[in-house]
């Protein structure tokens, strides 16, 4: 049974632990030598008042805005006023911007405190709680700054999945879907007869595909911690995605602006040859599905352009991106060359009846 499962990830910094199916109502009550940051609407939503003290906790926004130098100052006043020392732990509660928040924190703060996460939403489940990976916003990019300092224990707790709307569903299985794509053909069958019923929130099915996706990131993150290179390749779909989330000011989920970044990249590869039409539209069925009613309706091209040219993976001029010749054989490629990229993009919205602002 899932349930009972741990993962246990290799890392250079410590080894550290997943844990399935650990209620959070469990904590240990003491809270002696423990602080919590929190999402400030999980805090309101599953009534933690009346299971954290008062003094002990700080409520966080959980939006891009507060991945930010000045809110870490908030929060660092906060912790440093409550007298904490290198002996006490950081529990983190809520989604990816709670976890980066608190795994940026708690690396710098004292020199690195230890921290746990109890994530909220299935894209922190299903991905980012491993990996270690903690950023913060910076000069209006997304994960400009930041380092790698992952939590010591990883609490998956799935009455949080049971609460979640639409949207955050669709994101969640949108973000998962890349390491299912990346891995081999047998993972991408597994998800494809899933991923339906995983929408549909389908409690014991969006288990296995967390599980499944985090058994998949852990080989890569124990090959290439540090994202030097084999790594690199869960970036499928996520250069062409931020590009997204940027441009549309945060306002797409990063689940569903990842699988459309897939898309892209998928578009692109055909146009490229490197797979046929009906590959293309095979993964295009598919991504379709997940992102349902959450389309795209226009894009500025030359602003898509200058947010893809911020990425922090590219290197001098070149634009790095992951396309694909197939299931499980992604790669990086580079252009060299705008013009190029640009006019694959205008052919892609072409293709979608997206309209274009040039």
């Amino acid at each position: 049974m899932i349930r009972k499962r741990k993962l246990s990830i290799k890392s250079y910094l410590y080894p550290y632990r997943v844990n399935f199916n650990f209620r959070i109502k469990d904590l240990n009550k003491s809270y002696k030598n423990q602080f919590f940051l929190i999402d400030e609407k999980i805090f309101d939503k599953y009534k933690l008042k009346k299971i954290i003290s008062k003094d002990k906790f700080l409520l966080i926004k959980s939006n891009e805005k507060s991945k930010s130098f000045e809110n870490l100052i908030r929060i660092i006043n906060f912790l440093l006023k409550k007298n904490i020392n290198r002996k006490d732990i950081i529990f983190a509660i809520g989604g990816g911007v709670v976890q980066d928040i608190a795994g940026f924190v708690s690396s710098i703060l004292l020199r690195g405190i230890e921290w746990r996460f109890f994530p909220t939403t299935i894209l922190s489940q299903c991905d980012s709680c491993i990996g270690g990976k903690t950023s913060i916003n910076f000069g209006g990019t997304k994960n400009k700054v930041g380092n790698f300092y992952p939590p010591k224990e990883i609490y998956i707790d799935t009455n949080f999945i049971s609460s979640l709307n639409e949207r955050e569903l669709r994101s969640g299985v949108g973000e998962m879907a890349h390491c299912f794509f990346v891995k081999d053909k047998n993972n991408f069958n597994f998800f494809s007869k899933n991923f339906k019923e995983g929408i549909n929130k389908n409690l014991s099915v969006l288990t296995k595909l967390i599980y499944k996706s985090l058994l998949i990131k852990k080989k890569f993150i124990e090959k290439d911690e540090f994202d030097k290179g084999p790594r690199l390749i869960l970036n499928y779909g996520h250069s062409f995605g931020h590009a997204l989330e940027k441009i549309t000011n945060y306002q797409l989920p990063h689940g569903i602006a990842v699988a459309h970044g897939m898309n892209i990249a998928n578009f692109v590869s055909w146009k490229k040859k490197l797979i046929s039409l009906k590959e293309f539209e095979k993964l295009n069925r598919i991504l379709k599905i997940i992102w349902g009613k959450f389309d795209l309706k226009a894009i500025s091209i030359n602003k898509y352009i200058e947010a893809i040219k911020e990425d922090k993976k590219n290197i001098r001029n070149l634009i790095r991106v992951i396309l694909t010749r197939g299931i499980g054989k992604m790669f990086i490629y580079e252009f060299k060359e705008i013009k190029h990229l640009k006019k694959l993009l205008i052919e892609y919205c072409n293709y979608n009846q997206i309209k274009i602002k040039i």
